[in-house]
């Protein structure tokens, strides 16, 4: 797959809190099909599966969200990256003391949250074939994606 093709599907963040995790964990950039393998079936499914390397399952997460990474996201994370490495040294240490609240203002203002519309393009499409998700993965991925789009664009009218 070329690069231009890649930064055109839409990719998408995991933000939960955990009982017994005192920061939030934190997944990103998944695309569609990975969102729905790794988080949406299993945390549906009430299997176990990872955000941020740590072993969750359903009944151990107080809050999740499912976020678009925008492009105003991507710009975002590009500024406060160059903060924490390209600046001088002063600035570097501020924005190593300040990177919780840096990072927090950049989901909070450049992401989208989209867990309703993943959900319901979850339950639509993917879970009423539940039991042949394996071998109608791609299918249902393609009818849930489908689903997720027409409900953006609804929200966008």
């Amino acid at each position: 797959m070329t690069e231009a093709v890649q930064q055109e599907e839409p990719l998408f963040g995991v933000i939960a809190e955990v009982a017994g995790r005192d920061k939030q964990l934190i997944l990103l950039n998944l695309t569609f099909g990975r969102l729905i393998d790794e988080v949406v079936k299993p945390y549906d499914t009430e299997e176990a599966f990872f955000i941020d390397g740590v072993p969750v399952t359903r009944n151990k997460i107080s809050r999740i969200k499912i976020i678009s990474l925008t492009q105003r996201f991507r710009n975002g994370i590009r500024q406060l990256e160059r903060g924490l490495t390209q600046m001088d040294n002063q600035t570097q240490k501020i924005y190593g003391e300040q990177y919780d609240t840096r990072f927090e203002h950049v989901l909070r203002t450049s992401a989208e949250d989209v867990t309703s519309q993943v959900v319901k393009a979850y339950n639509q499409a993917v879970k009423p074939s539940l039991k042949d998700y394996l071998p109608k993965r791609e299918e249902l991925i393609s009818g849930a994606t489908t689903i997720f789009v027409e409900a953006m664009k609804a929200l966008a009218r």
